[in-house]
């Protein structure tokens, strides 16, 4: 800095690093001194090892004597080609910039690829490399690790897990921040030594005070989630996520908690970007000349992935049937252990619901028939709650649609058993009866009713959590199996 009256460098300190300068030798040891004096005082050492002394003249390092501060208390002379590290930045004359960005890639590379090669959960991961990332090496290595589909939205890596990103921040946004927050605090300072910094960083560094023009921005979390809304095929998984029909924090949980592996998140995210290496995908999106596009297993309409995971009439019978009813189960589980029907807790997929269960207040059936005096067709709920002191009966049918039909599945379901829940009352002299919907679509959204409709059944809230579990890793097994089969 140019001289100005007033105001004096002698030195920098940040914590215990401390970095004098001095217009010779002779007042450098006076310096030296004063520091040697202080840490006798307080009772503390000198870390000689770590210091350095550098010697500058007209602008060049030249070569010196080491200083001899006290008895047996020498400081060792920098070379001209040598480093030393000042708040954990190799610098000799100047940062050494090129070698310190260098250093500091190939660190941090070697940090996340143990972070990626850790059994973590999916959230861990994404909270331990924040801050850090450089982005473009980042996704190759989440992409080669199985957390990022290739083709997968890169805007909903950096969107908040609120808004149904994967919460990852971006190193752009955060650089732009910092420079953003540190150029604020100095050009507001009244401290003559801030202004005189403020009058000489002419394009030095990446704060530039000289110039009033702030830093070009780079796009904001809401600029990111823009993007990925508009994309035809990314966009129509969050899209989704807005309609009113589905209840958006709880559609949201299983980011939340973070149970999921990273290459089970990965994979969901690529089926809810729709970016799944289907027949339909291949044809139309990456051009490829595949002989067909139609589903492989049934061979009666496009292969695309809400075909896959909703309407495959090949995929109905076994491999729907087992997703809804492991959203089944851990309700029916539920319900019979609130009426004491069963004493135990077991997982979902060992649980074997049997077909009545009965106590004195409550009977409850589980995939089971029910006889009226005059024909229904629609007799078969899922699962029919009898409470018999209240004289109630309560219809539960679960159904796992696509994104899309939500609302529609909930509104033909309520249609479909009206005319039994009519007959039981009659038949039984009911006081009421009641049908409940339970409704997560393949994806993992949750119908607005959801909950509702699970505290109308004394369940806990965070039965929607493990139902929504169940009903994700069926999604993404489903989707695997069948991109693995002939």
């Amino acid at each position: 800095m140019s001289k100005r009256n007033g105001i004096k460098i002698n030195h920098q300190l940040y914590i215990d690093d401390l970095k004098l300068y001095a217009a010779n030798e002779e007042q450098l040891l006076r310096e030296l001194k004063i520091v040697a004096s202080f840490t006798e005082t307080i009772k503390m050492e000198m870390g000689l090892d770590k210091c350095a002394v550098l010697h500058i003249k007209r602008g060049k390092i030249t070569s010196g004597e080491a200083m001899l501060v006290q008895d047996n208390l020498k400081i060792q002379n920098l070379g001209p080609e040598e480093t030393y590290k000042y708040l954990g930045i190799q610098q000799g004359l100047e940062i050494k910039t090129a070698e310190t960005k260098a250093k500091f890639e190939d660190k941090f590379m070697g940090r996340l690829k143990k972070i990626l090669q850790s059994k973590l959960n999916a959230r861990s991961i994404f909270t331990s490399i924040n801050l850090k990332a450089i982005d473009t090496q980042m996704r190759v290595l989440l992409t080669k690790y199985g957390m990022h589909h290739p083709h997968a939205s890169t805007n909903r890596l950096y969107v908040p897990i609120k808004d149904g990103g994967r919460g990852l921040q971006n190193i752009e946004s955060t650089h732009h921040k910092v420079v953003k927050d540190m150029r604020e605090y100095f050009l507001s300072s009244n401290l003559p030594f801030f202004k005189a910094l403020c009058e000489e960083d002419n394009n030095i560094t990446p704060l530039n005070m000289v110039s009033r023009i702030q830093p070009p921005e780079p796009p904001n979390i809401n600029e990111l989630s823009a993007v990925w809304h508009g994309k035809a095929l990314h966009g129509r998984y969050p899209t989704a996520l807005e309609r009113n029909e589905i209840d958006k924090e709880r559609s949201l949980n299983y980011l939340k908690a973070g149970y999921l592996f990273p290459e089970t998140e990965g994979r969901l995210a690529a089926i809810q970007d729709q970016v799944v290496s289907t027949r339909a995908y291949q044809r139309s999106i990456l051009k490829k000349d595949i002989p067909s596009d139609r589903c492989r297993k049934c061979s009666r309409t496009m292969e695309t992935i809400q075909h896959i995971t909703s309407s495959c009439p090949t995929l109905a019978p076994r491999e729907y049937t087992d997703r809804h009813n492991a959203l089944a189960k851990a309700y029916h589980q539920a319900i019979a252990i609130k009426n004491g029907l069963i004493k135990e807790h077991s997982k979902i997929h060992q649980y074997l619901p049997k077909e009545i269960l009965e106590n004195n207040e409550v009977k409850l059936y589980w995939d089971h028939p029910l006889i009226t005096d005059r024909p229904i067709l629609h007799n078969r709920p899922d699962i029919v709650v009898f409470l018999k002191e209240e004289r109630r009966v309560i219809i539960v049918d679960i159904t796992v649609p696509a994104d899309d039909n939500a609302e529609r599945a909930y509104t033909e379901k309520i249609i479909k058993y009206h005319d039994l829940a009519f007959e039981l009352k009659e038949i039984y002299k009911l006081t009421s009866t009641s049908i409940l919907l339970l409704v997560i679509t393949t994806n993992g959204l949750v119908e607005k009713h959801l909950l509702e409709n699970t505290n109308r059944l004394g369940l806990d809230e965070g039965l929607i959590g493990d139902a929504q579990k169940e009903v994700i890793l069926w999604t993404t097994r489903i989707v695997r199996r069948f991109l693995t089969s002939s």
